[in-house]
């Protein structure tokens, strides 16, 4: 108990310090409209603190949010711009920021656009205002990941990452040897979560890095490598197989303590370059245009008080896969109106700004250490509404917001239904399609195909790790179907998929292993 509210609080600690200055620090110097810069620059800062390469990705974010504050700025001018502004916007930011690998990296910076269209500003030295209020944000954010910042030695974690899975390996195979089935199913975790960090590492290092400086690509074969572990330790034993794992992953730690990779300077690509109707980015961007812009043109036609909070609760329900929609809806207005109900008896006893920027921290507090969305929305609600209620009837403002949410979760459902849905099991049969085709690549990788050892390599690291994560992808579609639903066709072909992998390893990855 006492170890878990321990990791609640350091998990929220930083966030909570980080929002809460940006907060105070715009609503002093930049006024009260540059305020709800803090969340979503906070949401950023989350994912640089954990990132190797993070001051990298903080400069191309930082980009992106002035994009997204001059088009913000545009859009309010009149209608029309308005709604050829918001459509390109939104489908840019779908298609280009998401991938199928990571299919919610458009929020951060689509927050920023319907924010900024929330609290407009309308002239030139207002927008200025808005940008200096952006930039020292970011100026916060860049102090405090220098206060966090881990040591020297340990500054690029990959490595340390790839050891602690090696050290996870060789305990899965004495668990596996002796049976110790409990002990098995830790390590499996365990084993996930270190790979998907390495995942992450390598995937950030090429997708937001402005620059390539260090040796990261060649490390993808120890994904695809735990991955293939992992899956043959939850097999039934037999001494033929244990042999085999047991030798593959000596030879690959002998591998990484041995051999030096050459530096990569050359960036791996995860999206299909190829737009394609039945492709989930440009679906969910189709789909983000045509649900969305209207509604931004709604609110700014109507200019009632609050209607943007329509757009707010479309944009957070409708997320990209339709089997997901009625959970996540369902948790959104049930937060929001056990939120409702605990604001309207708080702000009823507290009615002065003092006391509603400390409900606004406290709130702030929760919504970072909690890992339930149910509970993230009750405290959202509260953060949200503590300043702008202020000076407004209380039961008025908690209604529209509880009407305005019901709504958005009809349209949301609605839209994600009807308009060019994604559907789990058909998404699936298109990222076999394409695990296919990486597959028959892999095969195709030769000194005739590719003859410059660089670039042999270069297209290796890149069909290995674009292999991994959409298998991963597919095994998070297949665990979250219905018991009933799942599939033993695909838990053949997953079978299948990593005796391809394992074999693929040992035949060209180890074979031709030199070491300096």
């Amino acid at each position: 108990m006492i170890k878990t509210i321990k990791n609640f609080c350091l998990k929220a600690f930083a966030p909570t310090i980080v929002v809460t200055l940006i907060f105070f620090v715009n609503y002093y110097f930049f006024g009260m409209e540059n305020t709800m810069i803090g969340p979503f620059v906070t949401l950023s800062f989350l994912r640089f603190r954990n990132m190797s390469s993070h001051y990298s990705c903080m400069c191309k974010t930082y980009l992106i949010y002035l994009i997204m504050t001059a088009l913000a700025f545009i859009a309010v001018i009149n209608i029309p711009l308005c709604i050829i502004v918001n459509a390109c916007a939104l489908f840019w930011l779908a298609y280009c920021l998401i991938d199928e690998y990571n299919p919610t990296n458009y929020f951060p910076a689509g927050m920023a656009l319907i924010f900024f269209q929330i609290a407009p500003v309308k002239t030139p030295q207002l927008l200025l205002t808005r940008i200096e209020g952006l930039t020292v944000s970011f100026l916060i954010i860049f102090v405090f990941l220098i206060i966090l910042a881990k040591p020297r030695a340990v500054r690029n974690p990959l490595c340390s990452f790839i050891q602690k899975g090696l050290k996870n390996c060789q305990e899965q195979l004495k668990a596996f040897e002796i049976h110790d089935t409990t002990k098995l199913e830790f390590l499996h975790q365990e084993l996930s979560n270190i790979n998907k960090q390495i995942c992450d590492e390598i995937y950030n290092y090429n997708r937001a890095s402005l620059r390539l400086t260090g040796r990261i690509n060649w490390y993808c074969r120890y994904a695809a490598l735990f991955q293939v572990i992992n899956f043959s330790t939850g097999e039934d034993f037999n001494r033929e197989k244990f042999a085999d794992i047991s030798g593959m992953l000596k030879c690959f730690t002998t591998q990484f303590e041995k051999q030096t990779p050459s530096a990569d300077y050359k960036r791996l690509h995860f999206r299909n370059r190829i737009p394609s109707i039945r492709a989930f980015r440009f679906r969910f961007a189709l789909r983000l245009v045509i649900v969305i812009t209207p509604c931004l043109a709604f609110a700014y036609i109507s200019q009632w008080e609050n209607s943007y909070w329509l757009v707010i609760s479309v944009f957070f329900m409708m997320i990209p896969v339709y089997e997901n929609t009625k959970v996540r809806i369902r948790q959104r207005v049930v937060g929001t109106l056990i939120g409702i109900i605990v604001c309207f008896f708080l702000f009823s006893v507290i009615r002065q700004f003092p006391g509603r920027a400390a409900l606004m921290t406290f709130a702030n507090f929760m919504i970072y250490g909690s890992t339930s969305y149910s509970f993230m929305v009750i405290y959202i609600t509260c953060s949200a509404l503590a300043i702008q209620s202020i000076e407004a009837t209380i039961s008025v403002v908690l209604l529209e917001r509880l009407i305005y949410t019901g709504i958005g979760g009809l349209i949301a459902l609605l839209a994600n239904k009807f308009i060019f849905p994604i559907r789990t099991r058909k998404d699936m049969a298109i990222l076999i399609e394409r695990l296919n085709d990486l597959r028959s690549d892999l095969t195709q990788i030769n000194e005739n195909s590719y003859p410059d050892p660089d670039e042999r390599q270069y297209h290796t690291d890149e069909l290995i790790i674009k292999s991994y994560m959409l298998m991963k992808r597919l095994q998070t579609y297949h665990a979250s179907l219905p018991a009933g639903q799942q599939s033993s066709t695909f838990l053949q072909y997953e079978k299948k998929y990593m005796h391809f992998m394992g074999s693929y390893l040992r035949e060209h990855l180890i074979d031709k292993i030199t070491f300096h």
